[in-house]
């Protein structure tokens, strides 16, 4: 990850990102508020994950914001800045370079960088395996 996907919300000084948060907390219905300490990696995956990762994804899209000229941008459009920066640091998070996403617009970078968690049902396979394991683990103590 790098190193603005690290920065903390509170510490995040960069007018352009804090817009961006601002718009994405409008399009998304998530607040900030609660990941002042928490990485920026968390706020956004938060954003595609409202009910976390057990409660399914939902893609981020600026048809009920008011406003959202940062999410709208083209990502190939983008003047050198944090939020550039920010999409730089996105592309590499799903293995490719910012090049590749030169047509998209940020929110569709975000949705399609940031990770996605299985909700895929254990088969009985994997139950047993996994109570073996367990087993073993708890024997060692």
């Amino acid at each position: 990850m790098g190193r603005l996907l690290e920065t903390k919300v509170a510490n995040i000084e960069a007018d352009e990102l804090l817009a961006l948060i601002r718009e994405l907390e409008d399009a998304c219905s998530i607040g900030s508020e609660g990941f002042a300490d928490s990485p920026l990696i968390h706020f956004l995956t938060q954003c595609v994950y409202p009910e976390g990762a057990t409660g399914g994804r939902a893609s981020i899209t600026t048809k009920f914001a008011a406003s959202a000229p940062l999410l709208e941008s083209r990502v190939g459009k983008l003047s050198d800045g944090p939020l550039r920066n920010l999409c730089v640091e996105l592309a590499s998070l799903a293995n490719e370079s910012l090049e590749f996403f030169g047509g998209s617009k940020v929110y569709m970078l975000l949705n399609k960088a940031l990770p996605r968690f299985s909700t895929a049902r254990q088969t009985e396979k994997q139950k047993r395996w996994d109570a073996v394991i367990h087993q073993r683990r708890s024997n060692r103590r």
